[in-house]
């Protein structure tokens, strides 16, 4: 019997049901026999194509159009995609998703879960099965051919079933994706991976469990009926079916492409410090220093009284970054722009130097330190010279710097240090004293019955008839009302400060 006529025999008598076993079996191993023979050496595509039947994919979906719409198991169907639909929204939510936007993205993440994050990608793509097996269900199954199987069925309701699982896949991928971006812990991760997986096979497990009489009768029947059992043979050209295999992949490049894409853009701005508060204030406790140890540039170190306070006020990001953490450098005190560090004469005019902030690994901890001043005059400092420095902590977002700061005043001490953020997210963080502007910075008001505002966030309140600026000092009028004696203590952090 030749090989093929063989094959599409015994393919047939299997489709119709109209067989005995030994007539099978021979059929069978003749096939069998022909493939083995053909298949030695060569692979020919042509004939394997004959060799592919599929069945509908047991689950409730399928019971989504194979049973009538007011039985039990199609209102048991509906029951458990409606769960599965409702339980990765709420995982969403979970993630930060609202409809106010994306929630807080870490400020950054140590190297191996950036590891974890793009190999869960990969894990992503091979875990997630709705998208390929709707796709080729839709592919693979045209109307006509769906119709001859089961003239009684809906064909629409087929094609629903595929919609809805093709959705559900989308739904697991975007949880996927943003669970990557908001996670700073590998286990966490994988945890959160295997609690999306379980969400996405609730129709299998349902499914399953009614084949096993577990719930009732007639869903034990309906899981077991004949459109389970019905085999769905190629009915294209090899041609076609190839155009479908090649439709596959590109849905799956497609996906994959996106997800890192995603990532990718994610890792880079978490990497710039864009995730972090770009300008912050710092405000030091009133901590003195009488005989700091002061360097100038080509000159022979002196003691120097140094009054941390005077060190209070805005710090930017300058658009570098230390051990993976970015660098906070001192700004102006009257206008928050950056001191102008540069002199036409070095020698005989003198510049202010901003002090700065940053991450030190060897210590493991934020700190503070100015170029100028050093712990001991005959002693080398350590490569991070703190002045003071934080608690040991891993953190990237120095808002999230907990407990007291260990402050150098001839010996080590401890202080508080307050860090505020200077971006606003709405009026109200700018005392309602200004407006939040998209950038993230409030705009004071300027003249509100006598009254001008100024501040990082519009905190302190200037009437006309208790200040005089010229040339970016104030002149302060001390008047007989106590505004303006508090307005003095407020803006007296903007006198000279030692270190020039």
């Amino acid at each position: 019997m030749d090989t093929a006529a063989a094959a599409v025999a015994a393919s047939t008598d299997i489709e119709s049901g109209d067989f005995d076993d030994s007539s099978n079996n021979t059929k069978a191993k003749e096939a069998a026999a022909g493939v083995s023979a053909v298949g030695i050496g060569t692979i020919d595509d042509t004939k394997d194509e004959d060799f592919d039947p599929i069945t509908l994919p047991q689950s409730t979906h399928t019971l989504l159009f194979t049973e009538p719409v007011c039985s039990k198991s199609f209102q048991f169907s509906v029951a458990i995609a409606t769960l599965s639909i409702l339980c990765l929204l709420l995982a969403l939510t979970n993630n930060g998703i609202t409809l106010d936007g994306i929630g807080q993205v870490p400020a950054n993440v140590g190297m191996s879960v950036k590891i974890a994050q793009f190999a869960s990608i990969f894990i992503a793509l091979l875990m997630e099965e709705e998208i390929p097996t709707g796709l080729y269900l839709l592919r693979r199954i045209p109307k006509t051919y769906f119709k001859s199987k089961f003239p009684e069925l809906c064909y629409s309701k087929f094609v629903a079933a595929a919609i809805l699982r093709i959705f559900m896949g989308y739904l697991f991928l975007v949880n996927v994706l943003f669970l990557l971006m908001m996670s700073d812990n590998v286990i966490d991760i994988f945890f959160d991976f295997i609690a999306l997986q379980f969400l996405q096979q609730l129709d299998d497990i349902s499914f399953n469990l009614a084949r096993m009489g577990v719930f009732s009768k007639s869903l034990r029947v309906a899981t077991t009926s004949k459109y389970f059992r019905t085999e769905f043979r190629r009915q294209t050209k090899v041609k076609r079916s190839k155009r479908i295999g090649f439709f596959l992949k590109a849905i799956y490049f497609i996906n994959l492409m996106i997800l890192l894409a995603a990532q990718i853009y994610v890792t880079v701005k978490q990497g710039n410090g864009d995730y972090q508060c770009k300008s912050i204030t710092v405000i030091i406790k009133d901590e003195v220093w009488e005989e700091s140890v002061v360097k100038m540039p080509g000159q022979e170190s002196k003691a120097m009284v140094l009054v941390y306070p005077y060190f209070n006020g805005s710090y930017n990001q300058d658009g570098t970054s230390h051990d993976g953490r970015p660098v906070y450098v001192e700004q102006k005190k009257f206008d928050g722009t950056p001191f102008d560090t540069t002199s036409p004469d070095p020698v005989n005019i003198s510049v202010k130097i901003p002090a700065r902030i940053q991450y030190c690994k060897s210590i493991r901890a934020w700190v503070f330190m100015h170029e100028y001043v050093r712990k001991s005059p005959h002693h080398e400092d350590s490569e991070c010279p703190w002045l003071l420095r934080s608690e040991e902590t891993d953190v990237y977002d120095i808002e999230e710097v907990q407990g007291p700061w260990q402050v150098w005043a001839g010996v080590i001490g401890k202080t508080d240090v307050d860090i505020t953020c200077n971006e606003c997210n709405d009026n109200a963080d700018c005392n309602l004293n200004g407006e939040c502007k998209k950038d993230g910075k409030c705009e004071c008001f300027k003249d509100v019955e006598g009254v001008q505002f100024i501040g990082q966030h519009c905190e302190v309140r200037l009437k006309d008839d208790c200040h005089t600026i010229y040339g970016g000092e104030f002149i302060i009028k001390v008047l007989s009302r106590a505004s303006c004696h508090l307005l003095f203590v407020v803006l007296n952090v903007s006198l000279p400060r030692p270190i020039s």
